[in-house]
């Protein structure tokens, strides 16, 4: 049976649970007919614990796969997606994750998570790659502390720990989060790949020159999109009749 994109997001963000608040919007607005053929679910190396909140930052359908692994083991997952699906070329490709997104909602169906099951948040760690390019959609995004939930809020839904399911390194936006997260009381640790068990995690201050660099790159280089998201078509040059000079033409 078809469903559309409002039905799917329903079923990844149900208004009824804890965590809905929290789950982006942008992607399921224009999610692709298709589903996934298949999901590789894999097996995770931990045990559900109510006092623990799972993050995981891993490229594209990866990390929807990985985050059903922990809704199977009692986790909700919270869709973090931001970046717009656009036409034509896409600096950050994301029809794949949208086809993982439909073809998820068919097995979250089947699970009969609790009301007090702790969040999974899902990233994609690949939300900031690409390089600009004329007449490309650029869909690049960045979590910022308002995307998730406060210290804390989420200690006093009684968890006291957050796990970092990553590949290989945490990302400069999420490291801001978790700062706050380890500063206010959290206890932080990161499950990296080929890694059997969480190894725990410090996350670092950013300096005031790195905070600033930060700051310049994600007001001036990524585009915001109407739908709340990020995602806008770059300019591509166009020469102007009878003049040396170039102008933009945005289509």
């Amino acid at each position: 049976m078809n469903i559309n994109s409002l039905d799917i997001y329903k079923i990844w963000a149900p208004i009824y649970t804890e965590w809905a608040a929290w789950a982006k919007p942008v992607l399921f607005a224009s999610l692709p007919s298709k589903r996934a053929s298949a999901l590789d679910i894999p097996e995770v190396p931990v045990s559900r614990e109510l006092k623990t909140m799972i993050i995981v930052d891993l490229p594209g359908v990866q990390s929807v796969e990985e985050s059903l692994a922990f809704a199977a083991k009692g986790w909700r997952p919270v869709p973090l997606y931001n970046g717009v699906m656009g036409q034509g070329k896409m600096l950050v490709d994301v029809y794949e994750l949208g086809k993982a997104l439909h073809a998820g909602a068919d097995m979250l169906k089947t699970l009969s998570l609790p009301l007090d099951a702790p969040p999974v948040f899902m990233l994609d760690l690949k939300r900031m790659d690409g390089s600009r390019s004329p007449g490309a959609y650029d869909n690049r995004w960045c979590v910022f502390p308002q995307d998730m939930p406060s210290a804390d809020y989420v200690i006093s839904k009684g968890i006291n720990k957050v796990i970092v399911r990553s590949a290989r390194y945490v990302m400069i936006d999420l490291e801001r989060i978790l700062y706050d997260y380890q500063k206010n009381g959290l206890s932080l640790y990161v499950l990296l790949n080929d890694e059997s068990s969480p190894k725990e995690l410090f996350a670092r201050k950013q300096s005031f020159a790195d905070e600033w660099a930060y700051r310049l790159r994600v007001t001036m280089k990524l585009k915001r999109n109407a739908t709340g998201g990020f995602g806008g078509r770059i300019p591509e040059p166009q020469e102007r009749s009878g003049s040396g000079g170039a102008y933009y033409r945005i289509g």
